[in-house]
């Protein structure tokens, strides 16, 4: 199984937070590894993430003159660390701290932190860099034999800034979601949803787990912002009437998709099953047995 050219290239991992996305994507990767196919994860949050866009500030070219004309003192510290793409402009600003230490400074990275590409006032401004991000990545798989393994980039982050934070309408949002998928099927992607069935209980355990500043965030987030303005959203309560959303619309469009999927229970805590039906997808998604997209379904 070591030559996966032509087969899948990409498994991309998806859910609500607490459903088990990090462990399943390491049982992808140990999978692989037994099955000797090269394999790359990349967790969320990843700072050297291929397809999405982790801690990196955005400028169009003449707000980033007017940045450098700001910070004239560290005008070539981000020069050396800003990447071009057209018009755009873009500075990773948490891996420049990392790697030049106090050479940043707090200040420096919290301005840099205000124009994080998620945080950007225009929806399509977002789109635009998403799906073309995605497209450079689709270009660069492609040339390596290597399956590369995601996590949440795909559906959640994009579905919940569109959705919470600038409130874009739901077929927009969709159309998005379409043209990355459009996008990415020379990679013969598979894809494994971990549905909770108890959205609020998954959510009230991740949420005792964490720091409390975790819950604090997402309330702010998805009250105070487009979505949670419009629908008028109060407290945790809209942290959960949100994901039941967001859910319900990624099972809907999951459901007419063509990419292979996979949905699983995890909430039913049978992991031991749930580890044999992954292995059953990837095994059809390389090639190993015939390919009926959707067969390891639960519907």
């Amino acid at each position: 199984m070591a030559n996966t050219m032509g087969q899948c290239r990409l498994v991309i991992v998806e859910g609500i937070p607490g459903s088990g996305k990090t462990t399943t994507a390491s049982f992808v990767k140990d999978f692989l590894d037994e099955q000797d196919v090269p394999n790359q994860l990349y967790r969320e949050g990843d700072l050297d993430h291929p397809a999405d866009f982790e801690s990196v500030a955005h400028f169009s070219r003449p707000e980033f003159d007017s940045f450098l004309a700001d910070h004239a003192s560290y005008r070539r510290l981000l020069e050396q660390n800003a990447s071009g793409d057209g018009e755009d402009r873009f500075v990773p600003y948490r891996k420049l701290r990392m790697e030049s230490g106090q050479a940043a400074p707090d200040p420096l990275i919290a301005d840099l932190a205000k124009r994080d590409v998620y945080e950007t006032p225009s929806a399509s401004t977002y789109c635009r860099l998403a799906a073309t991000r995605w497209r450079r990545f689709t270009d660069e798989a492609r040339r390596v034999e290597e399956v590369t393994i995601l996590e949440t980039c795909f559906l959640q982050n994009p579905l919940t800034v569109l959705l919470g934070k600038h409130n874009t309408p739901m077929s927009q949002a969709l159309d998005h979601i379409r043209e990355i998928s459009n996008t990415i099927q020379p990679l013969h992607p598979a894809l494994i949803y971990l549905r909770q069935r108890d959205t609020r209980a998954t959510l009230e355990r991740v949420a005792a787990e964490r720091p409390r500043e975790w819950k604090e965030f997402l309330i702010t987030y998805f009250t105070q912002q487009g979505w949670g303005k419009a629908t008028n959203a109060r407290g945790f309560e809209g942290v959960v009437t949100f994901y039941e959303m967001r859910q319900s619309i990624e099972l809907d469009f999951i459901e007419q998709s063509t990419i292979d999927h996979l949905i699983i229970d995890t909430d039913a805590n049978n992991w031991a099953q749930s580890h044999d039906r992954i292995a059953a997808l990837l095994r059809t998604s390389l090639g190993t047995v015939p390919t009926v997209v959707g067969q390891e379904c639960d519907r």
